[in-house]
């Protein structure tokens, strides 16, 4: 399941076949992904990663994960992406024992990591820039029976494909009137009081 199928959002959109169902669907996960990135998950980003022995280490800025838990990484490149199951998690010192820029959060010397089995040849310690993702695999398909998380999806949906035709973005299908930088910062704050209590806030300052 996800929180927008491609039937009922062609059917809100009231276009039928007109469009190829991969531009439909293309919208659709837009809004998905950009609904997503502002819930709450138990995810960590992760920072770096290195692997040696067959044994893969992952340097993150915070760490909430223990030993035999399943989850889904992204972002990091091959052979780390996939799913991995924790085998240890804890501090430790990255980049040859000197300290991580962020390591006074929690030591001067350390960082959090956890480690996971992956056969492959020796890969020295790298950064990862943009960060990565792990999540737990049993979060995958949180939000997709909650309805204001998929109400949000789909008006942000909307929005993006009122822009995607409409002249200049200004015009869209019947039920939306025209309106000016329809994609700005104003996008988000239009459904952020039904995702409420949904929205990660660990990122927040002040």
């Amino acid at each position: 399941m996800a929180l927008i199928t491609l039937s009922e959002f062609k059917a809100v959109l009231g276009i039928g076949n007109i469009y190829a169902d991969a531009i439909v669907q293309a919208v659709a996960d837009a809004a998905e992904n950009i609904i997503l990135s502002y819930l709450i998950f138990d995810d960590v980003a992760i920072q770096s990663v290195k692997l040696k022995d067959n044994v893969a280490t992952f340097y993150c800025y915070e760490n909430t994960f223990v030993t035999g838990q399943v989850l889904t990484v992204s972002k990091c490149g091959a052979p780390f992406d996939g799913s991995r199951t924790v085998l240890e998690s804890g501090y430790g010192a990255s980049f040859d024992g000197l300290p991580s820029i962020l390591d006074t959060r929690h030591n001067a010397y350390q960082i959090p990591f956890f480690t996971a089995a992956i056969t492959n040849a020796d890969i020295t310690e790298r950064k990862i820039i943009p960060v990565g993702r792990a999540v737990l695999t049993s979060q995958a398909a949180l939000y997709d029976a909650v309805p204001e998380v998929r109400e949000s999806a789909m008006a942000v949906a909307c929005d993006i494909w009122i822009t995607r035709t409409g002249t200049l973005g200004q015009q869209g299908v019947d039920f939306q009137s025209p309106a000016p930088y329809r994609l700005g910062r104003s996008m988000l704050t239009r459904v952020s009081g039904l995702l409420g209590k949904h929205l990660d806030t660990r990122g927040y300052v002040g």
